[in-house]
């Protein structure tokens, strides 16, 4: 039986064929004269290309005219297998850089490119199932370390997952850092919950203060899926809680929606650290860019809660407001707005479930809810270039009388910029329509700001929100 696991599945072509389903198939078979082995020939040649790194390099560069050359390239080859969003969308940047558009450019570039990579990731993992003995596999699969003392199901486990991620196991928590240690950095750790000696809470506290290590994703996997122990397992840092036994496609699910936001974080960070290095003349460049970037975290973060569509949006007009009546400058209330659409950015490592639930939260669900403060600290962090913007996505549920999360801080303790999100926040909760409940008042939400001045609120950011509501007479600033 062992014999037969470590052989390659093989299929034939036109069952393969059936597995490109976002492929058009019928236009790849036309151009391939209707031969199912030469088209699959052909989608090998698309992935063996692979135009990735020399697109990103000549965007960093910006060497439009080369990147026009490539991105021509990539239109004619991904419309000759079917691939037609891909090709379209390569057709418009090619536009884009004959003509010189930067802003077009720098705001579809990371799209086209999540895109191009999704889609060799796709066909590189079906066309292995062909099982030829010339085919290399072209794109690096995402590492997993998969952490369990029981090896047998360590062993099937890993065979599950081996067609589609390069696996490595581990028998404890010392085994996993021997592995780390080794140089195997995985994009995600499976870590059981209950072993012998240090258990999963264990492993994961101390990976978490980890210097090294310590932001590398983890999945908790347990047949123990009750509400408390997955509530206790997302608070102590997990991003996901794995139900043994495994199945297949729940788990690659599971597994590829932590990957893809753990991509989209570092993306963010890394797009940052790179522009933020350029010379001083290319400054407006890089601020065009940084706002391209804020403005694609904001939309992912609403694109995730069904109930706060545009609150990150109205939360930064409603802090810049405030911000313009204590005579910020420009630069300044620039900083502010970014501070306001990125403040929630931690909502991202919440699970969907708790961020959209329409009924109430219960304690424990509220519990993990309130780690979006801390998980959109450690995203932003890195983000030198906005002063104080990870202090106001950690800090903006803090209160004035030091009653607030996650640490309590009091008074003139919370920094600036938090005090006057804790207020704009507040205020567009009470200004929009919730699954439990609708919005309030004008006079409704003036009541609350009064009594909650010196309580939640600094009394001068609260009054002076209570004085723009004054002056908008007609109701404007609300959910529309």
């Amino acid at each position: 039986m062992e014999k037969d696991r470590n052989k390659q599945e093989t299929m034939d072509s036109h069952a393969i064929l059936q597995r490109m389903d976002f492929l058009n198939l019928k236009v790849g078979l036309e151009r391939c004269l209707e031969d199912e082995d030469f088209y699959l020939d052909v989608l090998e040649a698309f992935v063996e290309e692979n135009l990735l790194n020399e697109l990103k390099g000549l965007y960093l560069e910006n060497n439009w005219a080369k990147y026009r050359v490539k991105v021509h390239t990539l239109k004619s080859s991904a419309a000759y297998i079917g691939a037609e969003d891909l090709s379209a969308k390569a057709k418009r940047m090619e536009l884009a850089a004959r003509d010189g558009d930067d802003d077009y450019i720098n705001r579809m570039h990371y799209p086209l490119m999540v895109k191009y990579e999704d889609i060799l990731r796709q066909i590189d993992r079906i066309l292995q199932l062909r099982g030829t003995s010339h085919y290399r596999n072209q794109i690096e699969k995402f590492k997993l370390l998969l952490v369990d003392d029981n090896e047998l199901f360590r062993q099937e486990s890993a065979y599950v997952l081996s067609m589609n991620y390069d696996v490595e196991e581990a028998g404890s928590g010392e085994e996993m850092y021997q592995k780390l240690d080794s140089g195997f950095i995985p994009d995600l750790i499976l870590l059981d919950v209950y072993m012998p000696g240090a258990d999963g809470h264990r492993v994961i506290k101390d990976l978490r203060d980890n210097e090294r290590y310590g932001d590398i994703p983890v999945a908790f996997m347990t047949a123990d899926n009750t509400p408390e122990s997955m509530a206790k397992g997302f608070r102590e840092g997990a991003s996901e809680y794995i139900t043994k036994p495994i199945n297949r496609e729940i788990v690659e699910a599971r597994i590829n929606r932590v990957l893809h936001l753990s991509r989209l974080q570092k993306s963010l960070q890394h797009e940052v650290r790179l522009r933020t290095m350029v010379d001083k003349e290319r400054n407006q460049r890089v601020a065009t860019v940084f706002e391209q970037i804020v403005n694609a975290l904001a939309n992912t973060i609403t694109a995730k809660d069904a109930y706060t569509r545009g609150h990150s949006d109205r939360v930064a007009k409603y802090a810049v407001m405030i911000a313009e009546n204590l005579q910020y400058d420009q630069e300044k209330l620039t900083y502010v707005r970014y501070a306001g659409m990125l403040h929630d950015i931690g909502m991202i490592g919440i699970p969907t479930s708790l961020v959209n639930k329409p009924e109430k939260l219960t304690e424990e669900e509220y519990a993990t809810v309130k780690k979006h403060t801390n998980i959109g600290s450690d995203i932003l962090k890195g983000i030198t270039a906005v002063p104080d913007i990870a202090g106001g996505a950690k800090w903006h549920h803090e209160r004035y009388d030091g009653t607030g999360y996650p640490d309590r801080l009091k008074a003139m303790d919370i920094p600036e910029i938090a005090r006057i999100l804790a207020v704009a926040d507040a205020y567009d909760s009470m200004t929009s329509d919730r699954a439990f409940r609708s919005r309030m008042t004008q006079q409704q939400v003036m009541n609350e700001l009064e009594k909650g001045i010196g309580k939640q609120f600094d009394p001068v950011f609260a009054n002076i929100m209570l004085e723009i509501i004054k002056n908008d007479v007609d109701f404007e600033l609300r959910e529309k």
